[in-house]
């Protein structure tokens, strides 16, 4: 699960980047300007995207342990027989 978020968020990212650069391109903006905003939009689909990995971790997480907790208590009640 943790590859497929690294390459959905890679692709996002790219794909933000190479559209900030489509429209200021379109707009006729300096070469600085067009490089500085496809660099901004790469780094904050990455950081979005990184940020969402770990919400969706913690959640994979957290109902994996609930899930072994409910297993625990069901063989603790059942070797209490």
């Amino acid at each position: 699960m943790r590859a497929l978020m690294i390459r959905v968020t890679t692709t996002a990212a790219v794909f933000a980047a190479l559209l900030s650069a489509l429209l200021s391109a379109a707009s006729h903006t300096l070469w600085p300007v067009l490089v500085l905003r496809s660099l901004i939009a790469l780094f904050l689909v990455s950081v979005l995207g990184f940020l969402f990995g770990l919400i969706l971790m913690r959640t994979a997480l957290r109902r994996w342990y609930e899930q072994d907790q409910a297993v625990q208590d069901s063989r603790r009640v059942r070797g209490n027989r």
